[in-house]
């Protein structure tokens, strides 16, 4: 079963079982669940291992790079599936740009990975225009979209230090809302 699946099927338990889902991270445990927050998040209890990945990661000057899962592996990640011809998947990165400045310094990372078949060609207009700083992946193939079920866009997972899936969502999302920026920093200061 793909993440997106999982995701899906678990969206369908009741409020009563959300709330009573705990996130484990690794030491220890959130307070309670993000829907708490008023921000929409599926939790995962107990959190299961991202599916690995190596993509070639996009920058403006040309250089080349890879980043892998097992480069991640340390941090909060919040892992965002995009592409340029999706209006909600625009309309998030401000507000991902705005979580990654609020919490980089803590550790924290913002990878969104691009599905767009034209790689860096198809995203540079939009990086230019949208000036975020966070790492852009390229998945051209959509092979590792397709493993973590990432058929509507956008859909984001939050992994945790040990590159855990601990949250996720579908559609989007404020991460820059005060409900978010809670969630993250419980998160990140839970570790």
């Amino acid at each position: 079963m793909n993440l997106s699946k999982l995701l899906l099927r678990t969206k369908n338990l009741t409020r009563v079982s959300l709330l009573a889902c705990a996130v484990f991270i690794s030491s220890g445990s959130l307070a309670h669940d993000p829907a708490l927050h008023g921000f929409n998040l599926t939790t995962f209890d107990p959190p299961f291992p991202a599916p690995a990945f190596d993509l070639a990661e996009f920058h403006r000057d040309g250089t080349e790079g890879q980043t892998s899962l097992e480069s991640l592996k340390g941090s909060y990640v919040l892992l965002n599936f995009w592409a340029t011809w999706c209006p909600p998947c625009l309309a998030e990165m401000p507000t991902m740009e705005a979580a990654f400045q609020e919490f980089k310094d803590k550790g924290f990372k913002v990878v969104a990975i691009s599905s767009d078949e034209g790689g860096a060609s198809d995203i540079a207009p939009f990086m230019e225009k949208l000036g975020v700083t966070f790492t852009i992946l390229m998945d051209a193939d959509k092979k590792v979209s397709s493993v973590y079920g990432a058929h509507n866009l956008p859909l984001s997972f939050i992994l945790n230090p040990d590159g855990e899936v601990v949250a996720g969502s579908e559609g989007e999302r404020d991460w820059a809302s005060e409900e978010a920026i809670s969630v993250l920093e419980e998160m990140i200061n839970s570790n």
